[in-house]
């Protein structure tokens, strides 16, 4: 009976010695292989946040100062192309076939402002992509949108610059063929853009795709897209342009074909030539880090090193929007005046001021008809 009571003691002694060692020296215990320290769940939102941002590998400081510029640059540029458009609409003497094309351009801007910069924001900001495959899809459709309509319109209105000034009694633009030419940039760009909704997508790592998949469906999308949308539109304008800059120069250098040539360029014409020149150069020089990029990118394994790539093209190309209501109100007097116009604070002023200018006018054209 001794020696069983001792074969039942043994284990029983063994066990309270391993406890009384973990309790007083807790550092020393282990466990054992094959089982993982589980982190405690913090009460707020504050520890998931930290553990998403771990996937990009983007620091709270870069995250920080990459959501002011962002921030700034998107908010000039939504209330500068809403103010374009406000400002053509309400005001008549910015009523022109031109002006027409200029709020194409701001419409696109808006477009892509609304629809895809604060979706990369979020996902920059939150570490992964939060809003699943669908999404992820409209997103960069947005982003290849934007400059494919842009490129047209800009090449409408090279167009309609160069028969203006060069040609300007065998062809006009008029406002029906303005809202066509708009109507075939919008459809031509969609078009071009609607191969991003097949190509992009969202992973089971939660991340939507910064680039074009490296297989040959991506590579083939990325040199057509490069080529119909940027390099052959890009050439064309500054085709239809040279011709243009030629032809004024010949009549401002000429003496004899000023005095033989019933057509002179005006100086608001040339004033927007220069406009268009500056416009054309800015959205050029933005977006073509943009698309060279999709063809020549780092493997987005490295989650850090796309991400802060396709940030800084993202930034150039975003730029170029917030720049355009800047060189609308630098060139163009008549939207100055719109302007001026659109913010008058005492609308009962505004309004007395007109009438006065509308009857003087008509009192004028009267006298002169009789």
């Amino acid at each position: 009976v001794s020696r069983s009571m001792d074969n039942s003691s043994g284990p029983v002694l063994l066990l309270t010695f391993l406890l009384l060692q973990n309790t007083s020296s807790p550092k020393a215990s282990t466990l054992p292989a094959g089982y993982g320290m589980a982190e405690p769940a913090a009460p707020g939102a504050g520890s998931s946040r930290n553990r998403s941002l771990v996937e990009y590998g983007l620091r709270p400081g870069e995250i920080a100062a990459a959501s002011v510029v962002w921030g700034a640059l998107w908010l000039i540029s939504v209330l500068g192309n809403f103010l374009v458009c406000l400002v053509i609409h309400r005001s008549r003497r910015t009523q022109s076939t031109t002006n027409y094309f200029v709020v194409s351009l701001a419409c696109a801007d808006l477009v892509g402002s609304v629809g895809s910069a604060p979706l990369l924001l979020l996902q920059l900001s939150s570490g992964r992509w939060l809003l699943g495959s669908g999404v992820c899809r409209l997103g960069r459709d947005l982003q290849y949108l934007t400059p494919g309509v842009q490129t047209y319109v800009l090449l409408a209105i090279s167009v309609d610059r160069f028969y203006t000034i060069v040609y300007p009694l065998s062809f006009k633009v008029s406002r029906g063929k303005a809202k066509k030419m708009i109507l075939a940039s919008w459809l031509c760009g969609a078009l071009f853009a609607s191969p991003a909704c097949f190509l992009y997508g969202s992973n089971s790592d939660h991340h939507c795709n910064f680039f074009l998949p490296s297989s040959w469906q991506g590579a083939a999308y990325g040199i057509i897209h490069l080529l119909l949308v940027f390099l052959i539109p890009s050439l064309l304008i500054i085709l239809f342009y040279q011709k243009v800059i030629k032809y004024i120069w010949r009549i401002g250098t000429d003496g004899m074909t000023v005095r033989r040539t019933t057509n002179i360029v005006p100086r608001t014409k040339v004033k927007t030539i220069k406009m268009f020149l500056m416009l054309n150069f800015m959205f050029l020089l933005s977006w073509l880090p943009f698309f060279m990029v999709q063809l020549w990118h780092p493997q987005e394994t490295d989650y850090r090193k796309s991400s802060l790539l396709f940030l800084a093209i993202t930034w150039i190309s975003f730029s170029s929007s917030a720049s355009k209501p800047t060189l609308y109100s630098i060139y163009n007097a008549n939207f100055r005046r719109g302007m001026k116009e659109t913010f008058c604070m005492s609308a009962m002023k505004c309004y007395r001021s007109n009438a006065y200018t509308i009857t003087t006018s008509s009192r004028i054209a009267k006298k002169n008809h009789v």
